[in-house]
């Protein structure tokens, strides 16, 4: 009775890693999701103890909920992009096993710094929220919004 090969056994640790990547992605979309969800309310609710207008302190939770998703959301990134990392060496065995010809295996992503995961294209989102928010602040600021 043989045992499973090194190919099948790399084969099941790369699609656990995948599962988890995918898992991770998935969570990033629900965080993003979520926090649009979750803005509108924390603003009813912040201006339902006032006098009904706007006011500092709801641009102030606006922005703080942003934070908040948008630092959740960099780490789910970051382990993501950890995770896809991890495939790489099992990647790269694999194709050094390939008994007709090496493969051509080309990396396909490198290593993420947590700066990084704060700060990238999936990530503007936030940003986005967050600018809005200061807009609407200004233009309360400059009386534009007095209600």
């Amino acid at each position: 009775m043989t045992g499973p090969t090194k190919d099948e056994l790399d084969k099941d640790q790369l699609d656990q890693l995948h599962a988890a990547t995918v898992k991770a992605s998935e969570a990033c979309l629900e965080l993003k999701k979520l926090c649009a969800l979750i803005v509108v309310p924390v603003g009813t609710i912040i201006a339902s103890f006032g006098d009904k207008k706007p006011g500092p302190s709801l641009f102030a939770a606006g922005l703080m909920v942003i934070f908040g998703f948008w630092i959740a959301d960099s780490f789910s990134y970051y382990y993501q992009r950890k995770l896809r990392g991890a495939m790489i060496p099992i990647w790269q065995r694999r194709a050094n096993r390939c008994v007709d010809s090496p493969y051509p295996f080309v990396p396909t992503s490198g290593a993420v710094k947590p700066w990084r995961a704060a700060f990238n294209m999936s990530m503007a989102y936030y940003l986005i929220l967050a600018a809005l928010i200061g807009l609407a602040a200004w233009a309360y600021a400059v009386g534009w919004l007095d209600g």
